[in-house]
């Protein structure tokens, strides 16, 4: 349980400062029982044992050496001395804490709320582009889940209109998107404008990426509802009060995010 916290609520999102720290909950995990955070540049010690004393509970944590891959991992198969590179952990058992580290890229956290699997995700355009999002779904499969059960959380990272990317990119984002539907490079960039993934930017031959919105669509396209998705809007990049940035100060600091797996069902 969380004590000694003021929250700022809106639709889908909590902002919560708890104990001088200040992290972020999404609604739709809370509301199927899922204890999670993504957490800001304000906390106190930033490594997960003093950051999962915040929000409480006895569970074990798990966490990965990540390489911008699509390698999805069991969470038992972390308790070594040598840290397993992969990019997405599921949980295995009940009551593991899932964690992953970013700055501009996504961590996404997900949850079954029938079997209380859960799974934590980091992601960039890399990860976008290797379906890391289709190889997790089908893990949870492999796990006994089915798709009308599964919610998604999609937290902080950098924002469309800060995210500048090549006309390059934009070909591998739509490719990752579905079947091709359009031959053209101007058809395609046209329709990326369309569905929201990509808007010009001033410089030319440029183009602003959302990332967030190719993970959402990528979900989508495995059969999860849009209703089953919740996408954070804070922007790593533009609130430097809030959160550290790749992008704008190339510093390894990064900041945490987390899920718990609920007793499996």
């Amino acid at each position: 349980m969380i004590k000694n916290n003021n929250q700022t609520k809106s639709k889908e999102w909590i902002k919560v400062t708890c104990q001088g720290s200040v992290f972020l909950q999404s609604n739709l995990l809370l509301e199927k029982g899922f204890k999670h955070a993504f957490f800001t540049k304000k906390v106190g010690k930033n490594e997960p044992e003093q950051l999962l004393n915040l929000i409480g509970g006895d569970t074990s944590i798990h966490f990965l050496k990540q390489v911008h891959s699509n390698r999805v991992i069991n969470a038992s198969k972390t308790n070594t001395t040598k840290r397993i590179k992969a990019d997405s952990i599921i949980s295995d058992n009940h009551s593991q804490s899932l964690w992953v580290y970013t700055a501009d890229c996504m961590p996404i956290l997900i949850g079954d709320s029938k079997t209380g699997h859960a799974a934590a995700i980091h992601s960039g355009w890399k990860g976008l582009v290797q379906k890391i999002v289709k190889d997790t779904i089908r893990k949870f499969e492999l796990c006994g889940s089915n798709r009308e059960n599964i919610v998604v959380a999609i937290g902080p990272a950098i924002s469309g209109s800060n995210y500048q990317v090549d006309e390059e990119l934009v070909m591998k984002m739509y490719k990752s998107i579905g079947k091709m539907k359009y031959v053209s490079r101007k058809d395609i960039l046209n329709y990326m404008i369309s569905i929201n993934c990509i808007n010009l930017d001033k410089k030319e031959h440029k183009y602003l990426l959302d990332i967030r919105e190719i993970a959402k669509k990528q979900f989508l396209l495995e059969g999860i509802a849009a209703n089953q998705v919740s996408i954070n809007s804070n922007c790593t990049f533009k609130e430097a009060h809030m959160f550290e940035s790749w992008r704008r100060e190339h510093s390894r600091s990064r900041q945490w995010s987390f899920i718990q797996s609920r007793t499996f069902k």
